[in-house]
């Protein structure tokens, strides 16, 4: 629901998880990255992870500016 209003998402999906439904590649024409919990480095605090998160947080900062103005689909 939350990607239909436009409100910024972050989806994460962890090895083995089935890729079905918001997890699918393609389905929200976002990035989703798959990580393991069973590995020694954690993904959190990988790069690849601080600059998802940053993205995720400039365009949840956007959208608290614009204070839920609902997105204009058409013009």
């Amino acid at each position: 629901m939350a990607f239909q209003l436009g409100l910024p998402i972050l989806i994460l999906r962890e090895e083995g998880v089935l890729a079905e439904g918001v997890l699918e590649k393609g389905v929200t024409g976002l990035y989703l990255p798959e990580f393991s919990l069973a590995t020694e480095q954690s993904f959190i605090s990988s790069d690849e992870f601080r600059h998802l998160f940053d993205q995720w947080g400039g365009y949840v900062r956007a959208v608290y500016k614009k204070r839920g103005d609902p997105p204009k689909l058409y013009d």
